[in-house]
C-alpha cells in the first residue's frame, strides 16, 4: 500500500499525462483543419512544433514516473529510487525526483514556448 504523498504524486502525474495528451490534440486538431488559421499564425506554427516536442518529452517522463510508482511503497522509497522503462533495477536509469523535475521543466518550456510564438504570430 502506497503512503499519502506517493498517492498524491501518483494522481498529480496521471492528471498531468491527461493534460499533455489533451493540449497536444488540441494544438493538432485546430492548425491541422482551418488554412485560415495557418496561413494567420503560419509564424506560430513553428513555435508549436516545438512545445508539442517538449510536451512529449513531459508526457514520457511522466509516464516512467507514473508507471514506476505502484513498485514503491513509500515517497522516501521511491524519491531515492532510479528509474528506466525497461527494469526496475535501481542501478540503472535517472533518479526519480530528476525525471519529475524534467517532467515539469520540459511542460513549462512548452508554455513558454507557445506563448512566445503567440507573441512573435501578433507582431
Amino acid at each position: 500500500m502506497m503512503d499519502d504523498q506517493l498517492k498524491q504524486l501518483f494522481d498529480y502525474t496521471k492528471f498531468h499525462i491527461g493534460m499533455y495528451t489533451t493540449l497536444v490534440a488540441g494544438i493538432i486538431g485546430v492548425f491541422a483543419t482551418e488554412s485560415l488559421k495557418r496561413d494567420a499564425f503560419g509564424k506560430m506554427i513553428p513555435f508549436l512544433e516545438g512545445s508539442i516536442v517538449l510536451f512529449l518529452i513531459a508526457g514520457m517522463f511522466g509516464g516512467l514516473v507514473a508507471s514506476s510508482i505502484p513498485f514503491f511503497t513509500s515517497f522516501e522509497h521511491f524519491s531515492k529510487a532510479r528509474l528506466c522503462p525497461w527494469s526496475t533495477d535501481s542501478d540503472r536509469g535517472l533518479p526519480s525526483i530528476l525525471c519529475t523535475h524534467i517532467e515539469h521543466f520540459a511542460f513549462w518550456l512548452g508554455c513558454v514556448l507557445a506563448v512566445v510564438g503567440l507573441f512573435v504570430a501578433l507582431s
